[in-house]
């Protein structure tokens, strides 16, 4: 009796991908590594104008080399997979070489499961929604906030660097953005679903802690916790997109999503007003403040509402418990 063994072509498809992904993570992060250093004044005047606009777009066309290179490399194999298959005849295995073009598995879960499909005027009624839409008010838009008044913050405190703040902010806010490709990438090779919710938890609580930071009168916990802001901000960020789509749905996701952040203009209004008023307690009477008491209280009660987001995001991760536990 034969038998026949098919060898899976998916796997080597697989490792192709991961070395795709691994090398375009590795030039992507060289980028952002190479647009700090460049926006700190004593390294970027060391360097003359055209190099620096060289350095950047060869960092900037690099990662197009890797998808040319598959492309050329799939036309020279005609794209085309073999796909040996072992017959047992007798006492001996015949390996039979197959052109088969590789196909996706067929049997393959669909990615775009969530837990329930639904329009925006049922969303506002699933508690769901409320404890998802406070989590991103007290991370994502709490942060954009305090990046959006960076440079009166670091007045206020009498740090002259401004710029490199500013570029500082953004380069690891870039930083941010790339993390949830890690969990993406990692969650398609996983048996398990991995957990949103409790991924935006573990990214407020340093948040938390780098609101508090700002309590310190040293330069250098100002640059620190502008860092794990804008890392915090960027990838809570990029992972809301996934976890609207996994909680509410594919089918209505642009009108869900657009419900969703609209908690920043009016977190903006709410966090911006509240903060100009301590500082305005605090002012002058040409209207400027100086001083760590400028945003002192500000920054109390910023760091509180990251520390109560953070809980409620693990309140959402509790009640979607068994949704991401599924196989």
């Amino acid at each position: 009796m034969s038998a026949l063994f098919v060898r899976d072509v998916n796997a080597r498809t697989g490792n192709k991908m991961k070395v795709g992904f691994v090398a375009m993570f590795v030039l992507t992060i060289a980028t952002g590594i190479y647009a700090v250093v460049s926006s700190f004044g004593s390294v970027s005047s060391r360097l003359p104008p055209l190099g620096n606009a060289i350095g950047i777009s060869v960092f900037l066309l690099a990662p197009l080399a890797i998808p040319m290179a598959e492309k050329m490399k799939e036309k020279f194999l005609n794209g085309e997979m073999k796909v040996y298959i072992e017959e047992n005849v007798g006492d001996h295995v015949e390996r039979i070489e197959s052109g088969i073009k590789a196909e996706d598995d067929q049997t393959r879960e669909d990615d775009g499961v969530c837990v329930e499909e639904i329009g925006a005027m049922v969303m506002l009624k699933r508690v769901n929604f409320w404890l998802y839409f406070f989590v991103y008010l007290s991370g994502a838009t709490l942060g954009l906030v305090y990046l959006n008044n960076l440079g009166q913050i670091a007045e206020s405190r009498g740090n002259s660097g401004t710029s490199s703040l500013v570029s500082l902010s953004s380069s690891f806010g870039f930083f941010g953005r790339l993390m949830p490709s890690l969990l993406e990438f990692n969650s398609s090779r996983s048996r398990y679903m991995k957990s949103r919710p409790a991924c935006i938890a573990a990214l407020m609580a340093p948040m938390a802690g780098a609101f508090f930071l700002l309590l310190s009168t040293a330069n250098i916990s100002l640059y620190i916790s502008t860092a794990i802001i804008g890392v915090c901000t960027g990838a809570i960020t990029s992972i809301s997109v996934s976890t609207t789509t996994e909680l509410f749905g594919t089918k209505n996701f642009s009108v869900n999503h657009n419900v969703v952040v609209a908690n920043i203009p009016v977190g903006s209004f709410i966090f911006g007003y509240s903060a100009a008023l301590f500082y305005r307690r605090e002012a002058s009477e040409d209207g400027k403040c100086m001083g760590m008491e400028c945003y002192r209280n500000t920054f109390i009660i910023w760091g509180s509402l990251c520390l109560l987001g953070t809980f409620l995001a693990l309140v959402l991760h509790a009640r979607l418990r068994k949704f991401y536990s599924h196989t």
